[in-house]
């Protein structure tokens, strides 16, 4: 079956963020591999991997036109960054990720990490500030 992401940043020029929220990731190279063949297919910049102990952070360098143009840029914790407990179920997780990238502009800075805090400011803050965030399939729950 191929990839399909949870949540998708989009604008009128495309897509600005791609996200993957699973609770888990038993095979975390093949999914960081998915990711970033659909980053380089849909020519998105940015993408996120995360799970409520993770979170791992891709950008495409647009070096080439293959997943090797993308690379992680970084690999946090998101626990400081939520004001509750992610949810332990797959679709109501990708809700709660998805209720936090709609939030996270209106949320005052909350004390973060200094590597957290830059790579939110510098790759998740301006896809989400200027685009729509959306699911990327239908959910059922």
């Amino acid at each position: 079956m191929a990839f399909q992401p949870d949540i998708l940043v989009t604008t009128p020029d495309g897509i600005t963020l791609v996200i993957e929220a699973k609770v888990t990731l038993p095979n975390l190279e093949r999914t960081e591999e998915d990711l970033k063949q659909y980053m380089v297919s849909v020519q998105c910049p940015v993408g996120l991997l995360i799970t409520p102990e993770r979170m791992w952070l891709y950008r495409d360098s647009y070096t080439t036109r293959s997943p090797q143009s993308v690379q992680r840029v970084g690999e946090f914790n998101p626990k400081p960054l939520w004001q509750q407990p992610p949810p332990s179920q797959g679709e109501p997780f990708e809700m709660f990720v998805q209720q936090w990238l709609e939030d996270l502009p209106k949320q005052p800075a909350k004390e973060v990490p200094n590597e957290l805090r830059e790579a939110l400011r510098e790759y998740i803050l301006p896809a989400v500030r200027s685009g729509d965030v959306r699911a990327a399939h239908p959910r059922y729950s």
